[in-house]
Protein backbone atom coordinates (compact mmCIF):
# COMPACT_ATOMS: atom_id res chain seq x y z
CA UNK A 1 0.00 0.00 0.00
CA UNK A 2 2.70 2.70 0.68
CA UNK A 3 3.71 2.91 -3.34
CA UNK A 4 -0.30 3.86 -3.63
CA UNK A 5 -0.18 6.04 -0.64
CA UNK A 6 3.26 7.63 -2.22
CA UNK A 7 1.40 8.05 -5.84
CA UNK A 8 -1.29 9.35 -3.97
CA UNK A 9 0.49 12.02 -1.97
CA UNK A 10 2.58 13.01 -5.49
CA UNK A 11 -1.20 13.69 -6.91
CA UNK A 12 -2.56 15.87 -4.11
CA UNK A 13 0.43 18.02 -4.70
CA UNK A 14 -1.51 19.21 -7.99
CA UNK A 15 -4.18 20.86 -5.43
CA UNK A 16 -1.81 21.85 -3.32
CA UNK A 17 -2.28 19.04 -0.22
CA UNK A 18 0.27 18.03 1.03
CA UNK A 19 -0.78 15.51 4.04
CA UNK A 20 -0.04 12.29 4.55
CA UNK A 21 -2.35 11.50 6.57
CA UNK A 22 -4.97 12.73 3.56
CA UNK A 23 -3.09 10.58 1.25
CA UNK A 24 -3.23 7.33 3.40
CA UNK A 25 -6.93 7.68 3.69
CA UNK A 26 -7.26 8.16 0.46
CA UNK A 27 -5.68 5.26 -0.85
CA UNK A 28 -7.54 3.04 1.80
CA UNK A 29 -10.44 4.36 0.07
CA UNK A 30 -8.94 3.24 -3.17
CA UNK A 31 -8.24 -0.21 -2.04
CA UNK A 32 -11.35 -1.08 -0.26
CA UNK A 33 -12.85 -4.00 -2.16
CA UNK A 34 -16.78 -3.16 -0.90
CA UNK A 35 -16.75 -0.52 -3.06
CA UNK A 36 -17.25 0.16 -6.87
CA UNK A 37 -15.58 2.90 -8.45
CA UNK A 38 -18.76 5.25 -8.49
CA UNK A 39 -18.56 5.18 -5.08
CA UNK A 40 -14.74 5.40 -4.39
CA UNK A 41 -15.75 8.47 -6.54
CA UNK A 42 -18.24 10.11 -4.56
CA UNK A 43 -16.62 9.31 -1.02
CA UNK A 44 -13.07 11.13 -2.04
CA UNK A 45 -14.80 13.82 -4.05
CA UNK A 46 -16.86 14.57 -1.16
CA UNK A 47 -13.84 14.11 1.46
CA UNK A 48 -11.80 16.63 -0.99
CA UNK A 49 -14.24 19.18 -1.17
CA UNK A 50 -13.96 19.85 2.84
CA UNK A 51 -10.09 20.28 2.20
CA UNK A 52 -9.96 22.50 -1.15
CA UNK A 53 -11.98 24.37 -3.52
CA UNK A 54 -10.19 23.53 -6.25
CA UNK A 55 -11.42 20.84 -9.10
CA UNK A 56 -10.78 17.16 -8.04
CA UNK A 57 -12.29 15.12 -10.79
CA UNK A 58 -9.34 14.76 -13.01
CA UNK A 59 -7.05 14.09 -9.91
CA UNK A 60 -9.42 11.37 -8.65
CA UNK A 61 -9.66 9.38 -12.23
CA UNK A 62 -6.15 9.75 -12.31
CA UNK A 63 -5.51 8.32 -8.85
CA UNK A 64 -8.18 5.11 -9.61
CA UNK A 65 -6.09 4.90 -12.99
CA UNK A 66 -2.67 4.57 -11.29
CA UNK A 67 -3.73 2.25 -8.85
CA UNK A 68 -5.39 -0.53 -11.20
CA UNK A 69 -1.98 0.19 -12.73
CA UNK A 70 -0.11 -0.36 -10.02
CA UNK A 71 -2.52 -3.88 -9.12
CA UNK A 72 -1.51 -5.00 -12.30
CA UNK A 73 2.10 -4.48 -11.85
CA UNK A 74 1.81 -6.17 -8.22
CA UNK A 75 0.11 -9.18 -10.18
CA UNK A 76 2.77 -9.43 -12.60
CA UNK A 77 5.63 -9.44 -10.37
CA UNK A 78 3.79 -11.64 -8.21
CA UNK A 79 3.11 -14.16 -10.68
CA UNK A 80 6.95 -14.03 -12.10
CA UNK A 81 8.03 -14.59 -8.61
CA UNK A 82 5.91 -17.98 -8.37
CA UNK A 83 7.10 -18.61 -11.46
CA UNK A 84 10.54 -18.40 -10.60
CA UNK A 85 9.84 -20.52 -7.19
CA UNK A 86 8.10 -23.45 -9.27
CA UNK A 87 10.97 -23.59 -11.92
CA UNK A 88 13.33 -23.40 -8.74
CA UNK A 89 11.20 -25.96 -7.05
CA UNK A 90 11.43 -28.29 -10.43
CA UNK A 91 14.96 -28.19 -11.23
CA UNK A 92 15.43 -28.82 -7.08
CA UNK A 93 13.05 -32.11 -7.77
CA UNK A 94 14.45 -32.96 -10.98
CA UNK A 95 18.20 -32.95 -9.05
CA UNK A 96 16.92 -34.73 -6.25
CA UNK A 97 15.21 -37.43 -8.77
CA UNK A 98 18.79 -37.93 -10.26
CA UNK A 99 20.60 -38.18 -7.62
CA UNK A 100 18.54 -40.75 -5.94
CA UNK A 101 19.02 -42.77 -8.53
CA UNK A 102 22.47 -42.75 -8.64
CA UNK A 103 22.77 -43.66 -5.35
CA UNK A 104 20.48 -46.70 -5.64
CA UNK A 105 22.40 -47.73 -8.44
CA UNK A 106 25.21 -47.03 -6.47
CA UNK A 107 23.13 -49.17 -3.46
CA UNK A 108 22.60 -51.97 -6.22
CA UNK A 109 26.30 -52.42 -7.05
CA UNK A 110 27.85 -51.98 -3.37
CA UNK A 111 25.45 -55.07 -2.45
CA UNK A 112 26.27 -56.80 -5.66
CA UNK A 113 29.97 -56.48 -4.83
CA UNK A 114 29.44 -57.76 -1.18
CA UNK A 115 26.97 -60.74 -2.93
CA UNK A 116 29.68 -61.46 -5.12
CA UNK A 117 32.43 -61.60 -2.91
CA UNK A 118 30.67 -63.64 -0.13
CA UNK A 119 29.96 -65.96 -3.54
CA UNK A 120 33.88 -66.25 -4.78
CA UNK A 121 34.95 -66.77 -0.54
CA UNK A 122 32.96 -69.63 -0.85
CA UNK A 123 33.95 -70.83 -4.18
CA UNK A 124 37.65 -70.91 -3.37
CA UNK A 125 36.77 -72.74 -0.33
CA UNK A 126 34.44 -75.54 -2.46
CA UNK A 127 37.35 -76.19 -4.82
CA UNK A 128 40.19 -76.23 -2.64
CA UNK A 129 38.20 -78.96 -0.57
CA UNK A 130 36.75 -81.01 -4.01
CA UNK A 131 40.68 -80.31 -5.50
CA UNK A 132 41.91 -82.11 -2.26
CA UNK A 133 39.48 -84.96 -2.04
CA UNK A 134 39.99 -85.84 -5.82
CA UNK A 135 43.92 -86.28 -4.84
CA UNK A 136 43.29 -88.16 -1.67
CA UNK A 137 41.40 -90.81 -4.12
CA UNK A 138 44.03 -91.00 -6.64
CA UNK A 139 46.94 -91.48 -3.91
CA UNK A 140 44.76 -94.09 -2.22
CA UNK A 141 44.19 -96.10 -5.24
CA UNK A 142 46.58 -95.75 -6.97
CA UNK A 143 44.82 -95.05 -10.65
CA UNK A 144 43.05 -92.62 -12.62
CA UNK A 145 40.06 -94.52 -13.44
CA UNK A 146 37.78 -92.89 -10.19
CA UNK A 147 39.44 -89.50 -10.45
CA UNK A 148 37.50 -89.60 -13.89
CA UNK A 149 34.51 -91.19 -12.00
CA UNK A 150 34.41 -88.10 -9.55
CA UNK A 151 35.29 -85.34 -12.04
CA UNK A 152 32.00 -86.45 -14.33
CA UNK A 153 29.95 -86.59 -11.28
CA UNK A 154 31.45 -83.19 -10.56
CA UNK A 155 30.85 -81.45 -13.55
CA UNK A 156 26.94 -81.94 -13.09
CA UNK A 157 27.32 -81.38 -9.39
CA UNK A 158 29.08 -77.93 -11.04
CA UNK A 159 26.30 -77.07 -13.23
CA UNK A 160 23.52 -77.47 -10.47
CA UNK A 161 25.83 -75.66 -8.19
CA UNK A 162 25.91 -72.83 -10.31
CA UNK A 163 22.46 -73.18 -11.23
CA UNK A 164 21.83 -72.22 -7.52
CA UNK A 165 24.05 -69.94 -6.97
CA UNK A 166 23.04 -67.76 -9.52
CA UNK A 167 19.67 -67.55 -7.84
CA UNK A 168 21.35 -67.56 -4.47
CA UNK A 169 22.91 -64.48 -5.84
CA UNK A 170 20.20 -62.68 -7.58
CA UNK A 171 18.17 -63.07 -4.11
CA UNK A 172 21.22 -61.82 -1.71
CA UNK A 173 21.27 -58.68 -3.93
CA UNK A 174 17.77 -57.56 -3.54
CA UNK A 175 17.60 -58.24 0.00
CA UNK A 176 20.92 -56.39 0.24
CA UNK A 177 19.85 -53.42 -1.76
CA UNK A 178 16.37 -53.71 -0.10
CA UNK A 179 18.19 -53.82 3.63
CA UNK A 180 20.05 -50.39 2.75
CA UNK A 181 17.54 -48.40 0.61
CA UNK A 182 15.46 -49.07 3.90
CA UNK A 183 18.03 -48.03 6.61
CA UNK A 184 18.27 -44.94 4.28
CA UNK A 185 14.47 -44.25 4.62
CA UNK A 186 14.73 -44.69 8.20
CA UNK A 187 17.64 -42.16 7.99
CA UNK A 188 16.17 -39.74 5.93
CA UNK A 189 12.64 -39.94 8.02
CA UNK A 190 15.10 -38.89 11.17
CA UNK A 191 16.49 -36.33 9.39
CA UNK A 192 13.11 -35.10 8.23
CA UNK A 193 11.60 -35.48 11.95
CA UNK A 194 15.03 -33.15 13.27
CA UNK A 195 14.11 -30.67 10.93
CA UNK A 196 10.25 -30.02 11.27
CA UNK A 197 10.81 -30.16 15.18
CA UNK A 198 13.56 -27.33 14.55
CA UNK A 199 10.81 -25.38 12.62
CA UNK A 200 8.19 -25.84 15.07
CA UNK A 201 10.60 -24.48 18.07
CA UNK A 202 11.70 -21.47 16.27
CA UNK A 203 7.73 -20.92 15.76
CA UNK A 204 7.06 -21.36 19.38
CA UNK A 205 9.99 -18.89 20.06
CA UNK A 206 8.62 -16.17 17.39
CA UNK A 207 5.32 -16.63 19.31
CA UNK A 208 6.67 -16.04 21.99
Amino acid sequence: MSDLVDQVAEALKAIQLKDDDIAEYIAGIVEDSTMDDDEKRDVIREFLSETTDRPTDDLIESILIKSKELQQKELKEAQERKGKELQKAHELEKQRLLESEKEREALAKEAADRVAAKELSAEDRRRREQLRKQYENVDDRGHDGDLEQNLNASKVKEKERLRLAESKQKSEMEKERNKMLLEKQRQQKTDKDAENKKKTAKKERRRV
